[in-house]
């Protein structure tokens, strides 16, 4: 465990319900190569805020990773919806890009 996600395991202990640190942690996560905790966090993330579009698109890059690409391009589909209705055009550049590194793979 890093000193990141220990730090972010600890204030989410304390305050739960706060879900820039659940993110956190899930970050924290990802780059530990921790990817079945950070799935779990993400998914608690994106329940409570479906639109959250940076979460929704490490989800599919987590998803992406472990080899669970039909899951992943549903993510990255539903990311770029979400991008669009934001008018986030670079995270939607690189949802539709990974979408279609997924669907290549197959």
């Amino acid at each position: 465990m890093s000193l990141r996600s220990a730090l972010f395991r600890t204030k989410l202990e304390s305050n739960p319900e706060n879900d820039l640190f659940r993110f956190s942690l899930a970050q924290a996560l990802w780059e530990e190569g921790n990817c079945g905790e950070c799935i779990e966090e993400l998914e608690l993330c994106l329940q409570k805020r479906p639109d959250w579009m940076i979460a929704s698109l490490l989800l599919g890059k987590v998803k992406m990773k472990t080899g669970k690409m039909d899951e992943a391009q549903k993510i990255f589909k539903d990311t770029v919806k979400i991008a669009q209705e934001q008018d986030h055009e670079g995270p939607e550049e690189e949802a539709r890009a990974l979408l279609a590194e997924c669907l290549a793979g197959e």
